[in-house]
């Protein structure tokens, strides 16, 4: 048997206020067959589907960066029935800075 690749390894990514989702298509793969991994703000996305005789049949790989706002140890992943991968992080809260201005009219001398 020859290994064929997933022909579209794409993902799509969104951001939505506090959250990063990240989806994927691995409906070719049994949830047993994908192995996901996180290190240094990178999401791998592997899988491998082995033939009844026990060689490999099909493979797929894909990355995707986190972006540097993204709580790494937030990331949940989920996978529905119809092969949909779904990796949701929350995005670091950009810290404001509350600054006060005040407005104060201009006086002016007058000399005379």
């Amino acid at each position: 048997m020859t290994i064929s690749d997933h022909l579209q390894p794409t993902g799509k990514v969104q951001i939505t206020g506090d959250i990063f989702q990240f989806t994927l298509d691995v409906s070719e793969f049994s949830p047993e067959d994908v192995i996901i991994t996180s290190s240094n703000n990178l999401i791998e996305v592997h899988a491998e589907k082995l033939g009844g005789d026990g060689t490999v049949t099909n493979t797929f790989s894909h990355q995707c960066k986190l972006p540097s706002d993204v709580d790494p140890i937030s990331l949940s992943m989920s996978m529905a029935s119809g092969g949909l991968l779904t990796v949701r992080a929350h995005r670091n809260s950009a810290k404001l800075n509350i600054v006060s201005v005040s407005y104060m009219e201009p006086s002016f001398v007058f000399k005379v």
